[in-house]
This record gives structure tokens, C-alpha cells and sequence, in this order.
């Protein structure tokens, strides 16, 4: 039953990537929302757009397993399964 439950939430976010890619600045917060930007969800990973080359290197080296599970937990563990982060 509870896999069941789980499949079931995958597939809600994974038809709805609007969800997730709107729920990113609450994740990311207030200060650092304006410097990045989610901008697309496919195949379960999160591409996010960050316009600071030093919040990209510490996103890329510090943060990005705890937003991966912030998120994961939100939307489910296999609803997402990778954050790619872009300089730009």
C-alpha cells in the first residue's frame, strides 16, 4: 500500500512540473530566490538557471544534496532525482 501511495505522488508531480519548478524559491529562500531560477523538470531532474557564478559554486558543492532532499521529501524520493544547476 505505501509504495503504492508513493508511485501515486510521483506521477501527480511528474504530470504537474509546474508544481515543482514553482515551489524552488521557497527551498532555495527570500535572499538567494532572485539570483537562481528553476526553469525546467524532465525525466525527474530539476534544471535550475543561476545568474552568480560564486552561489553556483557553492550551490554545486555544498548545497545541493540538502535541496535535493528538501525537495525529495516535499514531492517524493523518485519524483526527483537530480538538481542540475546552470551558470548563467
Amino acid at each position: 500500500m505505501l509504495p503504492e501511495f508513493f508511485s501515486d505522488i510521483e506521477k501527480k508531480y511528474t504530470k504537474q512540473p509546474d508544481k515543482i519548478l514553482e515551489y524552488w524559491p521557497k527551498v532555495i529562500g527570500k535572499k538567494l530566490s532572485p539570483l537562481t531560477k528553476a526553469v525546467s523538470f524532465q525525466n525527474n531532474v530539476l534544471y535550475v538557471l543561476v545568474k552568480s557564478s560564486t552561489l553556483y559554486s557553492i550551490l554545486v558543492q555544498t548545497e545541493k544534496d540538502k535541496l535535493l532532499k528538501h525537495m525529495q521529501k516535499k514531492f517524493g524520493m523518485d519524483s526527483i532525482r537530480q538538481i542540475v544547476f546552470k551558470s548563467g
